[in-house]
């Protein structure tokens, strides 16, 4: 994709939004810390804020350029393109889990005689028409739909507010600050420490002055609103409801008697999961044109769709593997992607700049 696509600073916004949202919806970040699971979130919370600004100072060091192109400038051709190549495969691959999330999810609270593949390819093909159009469009599109889901979901809260029950946020730290700690880690790993996949698409914002604003932004928001939920969780289920339910945001909107909101939440949940798929995709086709030296991404959009599709099937067993994995696995399996490359990254970009400044004074 050419650089001469750009999107505003309020597109921008709302895919990070958007994006932190995910499948954050439909789970609970940080759920195996029952009572507790608020703390955890918010020390993963003020982690994701730290680990965002590493991204965002290792690109303001080079700016106008991805990840994959940070990585060829600082580690060479063959090394450089070897980590781009991990990279493609993690943003590939997340996205796969995500898609997995909200097929799983209309299979088992809308449609539960669908077949697995059947909605697994019918979001595919819309997802991949939009990754299709470009950046742009994607970004409309989530312009549009986004503030309405951020709404959306603040009715819900305050609809659910008289079966909110605070005394199930008790008894606090029950079991120590260990358990909670772990869970912390678990959110700084979903969603937040997934936002490494903005790297690819910072080079497409047309004001980048305004990137740290724009990041403190839609932090601020999509991370109060995800506080927000996971209160309403707790407060509503108790600890036993968001530990052992699959999907405990849907348990809890059943508690709505006015109207039946199942069909309009799935929808919604829908739409901001295909976001944060979009962003991923995006990031591996722009990320697989860099590294072949194509000027036009769109030629590898439909083989990538039926890489993902394939692997969202494929990865899992059931809807309670997929809960596990995303618990036990995940977060060590991310470590590399989120944390230890990036920063290792900066550290070379800050050495290489001490050395040059130094021949230059010389």
């Amino acid at each position: 994709m050419k650089k001469q696509v750009l999107i505003s600073s309020f597109q921008f916004c709302i895919l990070l939004i958007g994006f932190l949202l995910g499948s954050t919806v439909i789970l609970v970040p940080g759920s195996h810390a029952n009572q507790n699971a608020w703390l955890a979130y918010v020390i993963g919370w003020l982690g994701g804020f730290l680990l965002f600004s590493i991204y965002i100072a290792l690109y303001k060091r080079h700016p106008e350029k991805t990840l994959v192109e940070i990585h060829q400038l600082l580690l060479g051709k063959w090394l450089g393109n070897l980590l781009s190549i991990l990279y493609i495969w993690y943003f590939l691959h997340l996205g796969s889990l995500v898609l997995r999330n909200f097929t799983e999810y209309t299979l088992t609270i809308s449609l539960p005689e669908t077949p697995l593949w059947f909605m697994t390819v019918l979001y595919t093909l819309v997802i991949a028409y939009s990754v299709k159009s470009g950046l742009e469009v994607t970004s409309r599109t989530a312009e549009l739909i986004v503030p309405f889901i951020f709404l959306f979901q603040i009715g819900i809260t305050l609809l659910l507010v008289p079966h909110m029950k605070f005394s199930n946020l008790l008894p606090f730290l029950e079991d120590g600050l260990k358990p909670v700690l772990d869970a912390s880690f678990s959110v700084l790993t979903f969603p937040f420490g997934e936002t490494v996949v903005f790297l690819m698409l910072f080079p497409y914002l047309n004001d980048r002055k305004k990137l740290k604003r724009n990041f403190i932004i839609s932090f601020l928001l999509a991370g109060g609103l995800l506080l927000i939920a996971v209160f309403r969780e707790i407060t509503i289920l108790g600890e036993l409801g968001i530990e052992r339910k699959i999907f405990p945001p849907h348990l809890s909107t059943k508690k709505i008697e006015v109207l039946n909101f199942d069909p309009l939440i799935g929808v919604m949940f829908f739409i901001t999961g295909a976001t944060k798929i979009c962003v991923c995709y995006l990031a591996s086709v722009i990320g697989l044109a860099q590294l072949t030296k194509s000027n036009d991404h769109r030629v590898f959009v439909y083989p990538i769709g039926i890489i993902l599709a394939g692997l969202s099937i494929w990865i899992y067993a059931s809807a309670p593997q997929m809960l596990s994995w995303a618990i036990e696995v995940w977060p060590y399996y991310s470590i590399p992607f989120q944390i230890v490359i990036p920063i290792a990254l900066l550290c070379i970009s800050l050495l290489k700049g001490k050395k040059k400044s130094k021949k230059a004074s010389s």
